[in-house]
């Protein structure tokens, strides 16, 4: 199924996929967001909002959560997606992008993550089925670790967090079954989106390990060294998702969502500390999570590389002072 989508000229920057000329941009859509008080959705409710009806839907539990996106354009609606009645809700959204998501470090409630990240999103689904398109937000956390070796999507499932975050995982493979099946069962278009690292100036993993090398803090990584990643840039995986939602189907492809290059962590924060002028400092530990390089084959065949070079990408947040807003 095909939407409508406007193509706008994109600065060009300089990196190795810089080259791309044009990217995809929604404009007088209605659009459904969760989990917008997160560092990657607030970043993409950001781009959307000046161009589109946008609602951020969440239980702005933290202070000063429901301002912070309404200063930028959105209309917060305050209701848990898992728990409450959803039927006083619009109807006409033309898109649910599905951000939301239960995970507790050390929580060993299973039956909780559960009904949070797969109910919930059924639920969710349910109650917009007529929309043109629901994307689902994954992780590459779904996979079971291989080192060193680039996961593609038909790889074996496992649990890479099960140290440092017991149900996360094993709960989102629970919610991509979730939205297999109701996507088929309803028709409705969606596309399962597994994010790799996600990174820019308010957060992301990188943007962690920035923060521990300016205060002189250990960076802790998993033991299985070098720690393989394929970071994105935040202006990468917003455009990615906006086409990646030209290829919302019912059943609905199932693809990484990460940047066309793999790093690992130790070179990343090497890149970074040189620019700061310190030492990082390496501490490794079983309780952290596997690096998870990402195949990305079938991402460059649906909607191409990325642009962002990582060394690019990872100056702007030593330069613009990115810090992780969770640390404010």
């Amino acid at each position: 199924m095909r939407h409508r989508l406007i193509v706008c000229n994109w600065p060009a920057y300089t990196g190795a996929f810089s080259a791309q000329e044009s990217l995809m941009q929604l404009h007088n859509s209605k659009i459904l967001v969760t989990g917008a008080t997160g560092q990657l959705a607030h970043f993409i409710v950001s781009r959307l909002a000046p161009d589109n009806t946008v609602h951020t839907m969440a239980r702005f539990g933290s202070p000063g959560s429901m301002d912070k996106l309404e200063a930028i354009g959105a209309t917060c609606i305050k209701a848990d997606y898992a728990s409450d009645d959803l039927s006083h809700l619009d109807d006409d959204y033309d898109y649910v992008l599905h951000f939301a998501t239960y995970q507790v470090p050390g929580s060993e409630d299973f039956e909780e993550a559960i009904r949070v990240n797969a109910v919930g999103t059924g639920k969710l689904m349910h109650r917009f089925a007529r929309v043109k398109a629901f994307f689902f937000s994954s992780t590459c956390s779904v996979y079971q670790p291989q080192g060193a070796h680039p996961l593609k999507e038909t790889d074996p499932l496992g649990d890479s967090m099960r140290g440092f975050c017991p149900t996360y995982a094993f709960s989102k493979v629970a919610a991509e079954a979730v939205v297999k099946f109701t996507s088929e069962q309803f028709g409705i278009p969606a596309v399962i989106a597994r994010m790799n690292v996600s990174y820019g100036q308010n957060g992301g993993l990188p943007v962690l390990h920035l923060d521990a090398m300016r205060k002189g803090e250990p960076i802790y990584l998993y033991p299985d060294k070098p720690n393989f990643y394929n970071p994105i840039h935040e202006e990468d995986y917003f455009s990615k998702m906006l086409e990646l939602l030209d290829h919302a189907a019912s059943p609905p492809p199932v693809v990484n969502w990460c940047g066309s290059q793999t790093v690992s962590a130790e070179e990343w924060c090497e890149y970074m500390s040189g620019l700061l002028g310190v030492e990082p400092k390496f501490v490794y530990s079983d309780q952290m999570i596997p690096g998870s390089p990402c195949d990305t084959t079938f991402m460059h065949e649906l909607v191409g590389e990325t642009r962002i070079d990582w060394r690019e990408g990872m100056r702007r947040l030593v330069e613009e002072g990115a810090h992780d807003d969770r640390a404010a």
